[in-house]
């Protein structure tokens, strides 16, 4: 047997896994901010603009804290995201039990993932991938609503293996959160795949944890990500394509 039949070979075998971030991968969070601060301000304040909105937002960020807590500080992280809803409804200039109200509207939305919405191509690319019988898992930045909001939204069946960066006090791209994910699934590094959006956390991470890296990339962003072992695609649908064997990589 030549050496370009095993490498023809390698490429087309099946991977033991494949692994999936969820944020602007699975779920967009494009929407986020705007639409549930918008849904949470018309009750108490229906004249406003969504343009009224952005402009808070905007007014609102000198005054927030420099950076977010990490997700697996759950704690922090909600009083993180509280704390600048209730910032946006002052710079929208709310006050007493209208600002209360708009707090506790928009973050009952923010908790229960209402403003996400499911990527349009996920569910047919995770259905590929299952019916190939490929275990697949989640490795996320997120807290612990992630299996709550993957339920609501349709994707929790698809997937094995969850792994929040609450479960470990580590966020990507630490290695940890990685190996954690491997260990619970059963497979080796070598032998499976991770898809995310972000180049450090997601494909740079996943890279250094011995694993092959999807990095979503649609507007080209990244043409010399320095990493072998990253490829670029546009879109979850390619992605699979590359995971399986059928498309370009680049």
């Amino acid at each position: 047997m030549d050496g370009t039949h095993d490498e023809a070979k390698a490429r087309t075998a099946l991977p033991g896994a494949v692994f999936f971030d969820v944020g602007d991968t699975l779920l967009d969070t494009s929407a986020m901010l705007d639409s549930a601060l918008y849904t949470a301000l018309v009750p108490v304040d229906p004249a406003r603009t969504i343009e009224d909105v952005r402009a808070a937002v905007a007014r609102s960020g000198a005054s927030l804290p420099v950076r977010q807590p990490p997700f697996h500080e759950v704690r922090e992280n909600s009083n993180w995201w509280i704390d600048r809803y209730r910032r946006v409804g002052e710079e929208l200039g709310l006050t007493d039990d209208p600002l209360m109200r708009f707090v506790a509207t928009v973050a009952e939305g923010h908790f229960n993932g209402d403003a996400l919405h499911v990527v349009p191509d996920a569910p047919a690319a995770l259905a590929r991938l299952a019916a190939r019988g490929i275990p697949l898992g989640v490795i996320s930045n997120w807290d612990d609503t992630l299996e709550p909001i993957l339920e609501k939204k349709g994707l929790h069946r698809f997937f094995r293996v969850f792994v929040a960066s609450t479960l470990l006090r580590r966020a990507k791209p630490d290695r940890e959160i990685f190996e954690r994910a491997l260990s619970l699934m059963g497979v080796a590094a070598k032998d499976a795949w991770h898809v995310g959006d972000d180049a450090t956390a997601d494909a740079l991470g996943a890279v250094r944890a011995g694993m092959r890296a999807v990095l979503l990339d649609p507007w080209d962003l990244y043409p010399k990500l320095p990493a072998s072992g990253v490829v670029r695609v546009k879109s979850l649908g390619e992605a699979v394509d590359v995971i399986l064997g059928e498309g370009a990589r680049v």
